[in-house]
């Protein structure tokens, strides 16, 4: 092997990327000293540079996703076809991906760096999914997140070679600012199931098989599959109304576990009859302190007794069990209807799909309407409400102006201003107001279409009156959800910002396909006057986002070079720095808010409140706090959230440094 100083860069670029403090040293044959595809002890990244192969988790020691690796085996087929087909998978979802040769055996490593932790349960939807799309993918890693790591890019392989990086920018692994938001994440879980479905279902017809979201299965065909979803502070959920927890699970928790009884059994009773009435971890908080059958979050077993946790345990120990349940529960398969313990569910999903559906088809029969003057901004604001109502399973759904920034891709007060005109215009209504950490609620209103044409399923040779008619499926969530993500992936980039080409344009670049289109086709679906039609093709032709042909059709090239023309204008990064900013802001409100919720409690409380840097559980508003900043500042008795925001700014890129 090569001296430990040769891997010095290798072993620098680990301790910024692993997320955790330690990784998983090769093992050496003691007959000759030569390294094992076996990798047993740990490492302290703290240490001098090994001189033998390592491999990172890709989970921090809470269990959540910091980064995803792809593992192509060249023993399984064409990796060079795999590694292609997942890049453009990955696109579709807006993820770039950073590509190595993993060893002499010519494997592929893909590496995708992630702003926010994910859950498990998201991560082994998309492993499972992929699986079936891609023959050489090795996904047991990411099914994992206990003990699943792969060598990082320049680490060496026991051959003496090592994992080379072939393509990709390693930035986007070690710039924060350029890392995957967990929306895209859930984005790509979506998309690769829908696309998964499709395998399924030719699979299916050929064997006879049941095959249902990649996963095949001898169950009937009116199972479901669980999705799995992220709230607000990264935790899982199982996306859908809120109901009444099972007796079982209800008893459990209002009952005090008995003397000599597993407080961790019940606390699963409790938990995984949480997640399947769609509760999420911020409704169990508030029981934590009350609820008896919560006991083992409060205490732990200590020499025959129970002692109690500190605060900080108690976190890890709920966020822990809680993980550990979704998952459970999101892959037992389930029976559709009353069986399902949700009756409702199937009801309030065609109502959802019915509600988009409608408001899509009125938004594209008015494409003048998006063309004027902050139109473009308008249309990406409704579409952002959309998909969030199909991820929810309402028609009614909160959202704050950040966060619809970060999806669209535009500024927190063109967010706002863009629902006020959507409102003023009957698109959308308002049906709640903002209070504390919740943001307002929205919902489409309800607009009676008229009847669609129906289609024929008689004898063509019978007349009109006899023959049978149906109206078509409506389209699945996925696909709908799928089409809404690749529309706002496609417009929320730095190039369409005000200082690159600006939203105008981007609406006429989506407007284009790999398929030839004339300068009226492209008029047709934006709205736009033939003369600011070509304006636009023009611009984007200049910086590679359109071509055209000898017969003047238009279309967009074969690579997508969107990032390169945000460098010409030097705004790279843009929306990136938006959302971190974003999240800042949003943390110092919470913080406040935090404040205010000790004011108000009790000396005694107040007593037993955590010091500064410390984990806590704050029951005011059911919210999961991941750390405690001690007293937000003030000035004159007012918050002074400019010097909170720098005190978080300077707390984060005090983390990243110490990771």
């Amino acid at each position: 092997m090569t001296a430990a100083g040769g891997y010095a860069a290798a072993w620098d670029l680990t301790r910024v990327l692993s997320p955790r403090p330690r990784v998983r040293l090769a093992d050496v044959d003691e007959r000759d000293g030569r390294p094992l595809n076996r990798y047993g002890t740990e490492l302290p990244t703290s240490a001098s540079a090994p001189d033998r192969p390592w491999a990172m988790y890709l989970t921090d020691r809470q269990g959540r996703y910091r980064l995803l690796a792809f593992d192509l085996d060249t023993s399984r087929g064409s990796v060079e076809a795999d590694a292609a087909a997942l890049t453009e998978i990955l696109a579709r979802a807006g993820i770039r991906a950073v590509r190595c040769i993993s060893g002499p055996g010519g494997g592929r490593h893909l590496w995708v760096g992630l702003a926010d932790p994910v859950a498990a349960t998201v991560v082994r939807r998309i492993a499972e999914a992929l699986s079936a799309l891609l023959p050489t993918l090795d996904h047991g890693l990411l099914v994992n997140p206990r003990t699943g790591c792969v060598r990082p890019p320049g680490a060496p392989h026991r051959s003496g070679t090592e994992s080379m990086v072939i393509a990709g920018d390693i930035a986007d692994l070690t710039d924060p600012a350029r890392r995957v938001p967990a929306a895209w994440v859930l984005r790509l879980a979506d998309l690769v199931e829908e696309m998964a479905g499709v395998t399924a279902a030719e699979t299916a017809a050929r064997t006879g098989r049941v095959v249902t979201a990649a996963v095949a299965t001898d169950h009937t065909p009116t199972d479901l599959q669980r999705r799995v979803a992220l709230d607000d502070d990264g935790q899982p959920f199982l996306p859908g109304a809120r109901r009444p927890m099972a007796a079982v699970s209800a008893a459990a928790l209002r009952e005090p576990v008995p003397a000599g009884a597993d407080a961790s059994r019940v606390l699963a009773r409790i938990l995984a009859g949480a997640a399947a009435a769609h509760w999420r971890l911020a409704d169990l908080v508030p029981l934590v302190a009350t609820a008896p059958g919560m006991e083992h979050v409060r205490t732990g077993r200590a020499g025959g007794r129970r002692q109690p946790r500190p605060p900080g345990q108690q976190v890890q120990v709920l966020r822990a069990q809680w993980n550990r349940q979704v998952e459970h529960v999101a892959s037992q398969p389930r029976r559709a209807g009353a069986a399902a313990g949700d009756p409702t569910f199937e009801a309030r999903e065609l109502a959802a799909i019915t509600a988009v559906m409608t408001v899509q088809r009125r938004a594209d029969s008015a494409p003048g309407r998006w063309a004027r003057p902050g139109g473009p901004t308008d249309r990406r604001v409704l579409d952002a409400l959309c998909d969030q109502i199909l991820a929810a399973v309402a028609t009614d759904i909160e959202a704050d102006c950040r966060r619809l920034a970060i999806l669209t891709g535009i500024a927190k007060s063109t967010a706002t201003v863009a629902l006020g005109r959507l409102v003023a215009d009957g698109w959308i209504t308002r049906t709640g107001e903002s209070e504390g950490r919740a943001a307002a609620r929205w919902a489409i209103p309800t607009v009676v279409e008229r009847p669609q044409a129906e289609l024929s399923t008689g004898d063509p040779c019978l007349p009109r009156s006899q023959a049978v008619t149906r109206r078509p499926a409506p389209p699945s969530r996925a696909s709908v959800r799928a089409a809404l993500g690749r529309r706002l992936t496609d417009q929320a980039h730095d190039v369409w910002t005000p200082a690159g080409l600006g939203h105008h344009h981007a609406r006429t670049h989506t407007a284009l396909t790999s398929t030839a289109q004339t300068i009226s086709d492209v008029m047709a679906i934006t709205g736009y006057s033939r003369s600011r039609t070509m304006r636009h093709l023009d611009d984007l032709a200049g910086h590679r986002l359109a071509s055209v042909d000898r017969a003047g059709r238009w279309r967009r090239p074969g690579r997508d070079h969107r990032r390169r023309a945000a460098r010409d204008f030097g705004i790279d990064g843009t929306l990136a720095a938006r959302a971190a900013r974003y999240a800042i802001e949003r943390e110092a409100w919470w913080w406040w808010l935090d404040e205010l919720a000790w004011r108000r409690a009790g000396k005694r409380q107040q007593r037993l409140s955590p010091g500064a840097g410390q984990m806590q559980l704050v029951a005011a508003g059911g919210q999961l706090i991941r750390e405690h900043h001690g007293p937000h500042p003030t000035s004159g008795g007012r918050a002074d959230f400019t010097a909170a925001r720098t005190y978080l700014t300077s707390a984060a890129s005090s983390r990243r440094r110490a990771s």
